[in-house]
């Protein structure tokens, strides 16, 4: 198992498969299966995170997208007038670098339209279709368990793409993200939704209720959810919900966090 101050996801070259690594009777879970798709390059991470950044002025421009994969078409003209002068040019960046995503990427002065194509690699596709959002969500979540074990020197593990069962093994889910702490039996799911079409709050909840996380140790993030549809979700849910503004990320896995201490 990964050491806990080590803080690093399950990777294929650690370790494939973790067997009853934990039955928790209160929690009803046990972690079945964790497999790393593939540990990404550095560079991929750090445009990914560039990218959940941007996420406010790019989410049109990434569902246009996704139809033109939907569509087989390979050709991009993405409008700029609307994205404010400070913002543009680091978009226009973002697109020259994502190398490997798009290609012939430049950037049309006089008509304010952005020009490139698609990569038609199944990674590539993927990651506009929202493995982007899983990688940076990992890396920030993987920050703040570092921040908060050197604040109160408590250990955890992250697991990343985890099959979880209950404890009798007849329900079966997986989970982008899972926190364990190894001291206290204490785990909690995050799933992190990256398109505007997720509506089954009543689904989460229930999936919540069957593993005896609901309240306090369970998580979605939804970047296309406001904040009055997240303190709605909250309150009748009883879930968190974040939408990666203004650290809400770090402020409510502290409070998931500290609610055991």
């Amino acid at each position: 198992m990964i050491k806990a101050a080590a803080l690093k996801p399950v990777t294929t070259g650690d370790m494939n498969i973790v067997n009853n690594v934990l039955t928790n009777g209160r929690q009803n879970i046990k972690i079945e299966h964790s497999e790393e798709e593939n540990l990404v390059p550095h560079v991929v991470e750090s445009l990914a995170c560039q990218m959940v950044d941007l996420d406010d002025y790019i989410k049109d421009y990434l569902r246009e997208l996704r139809s033109l994969y939907a569509s087989k078409k390979d050709t991009f003209h993405l409008t700029m007038d609307h994205i404010p002068l400070e913002k543009k040019g680091e978009i226009i960046k973002l697109f020259e670098n994502l190398q490997g995503v798009f290609s012939g990427v430049y950037y049309c002065e006089n008509c304010d339209v952005l020009y490139g194509k698609l990569t038609y690699s199944p990674k590539a596709q993927k990651f506009i279709d929202g493995i982007y959002m899983e990688i940076a969500c990992r890396k920030m979540v993987k920050d703040i368990l570092c921040e908060f074990e050197n604040k109160y020197s408590k250990r955890f593990n992250l697991y990343s793409n985890t099959i979880v069962k209950t404890a009798n093994g007849t329900i079966q889910q997986e989970f982008d993200l899972i926190i364990e702490s190894p001291s206290d039996g204490h785990i909690y799911l995050i799933e992190i939704k990256s398109g505007n079409n997720f509506n089954e709050f009543d689904k989460f909840y229930n999936i919540g209720c069957k593993y005896h996380v609901i309240p306090k140790r369970l998580m979605m993030i939804n970047n296309y959810l406001s904040n009055e549809q997240i303190e709605s979700i909250e309150y009748f849910c009883e879930y968190y919900c974040v939408n990666l503004k203004n650290d809400s990320l770090r402020k409510k896995i502290f409070t998931m966090l500290e609610n055991d201490l």
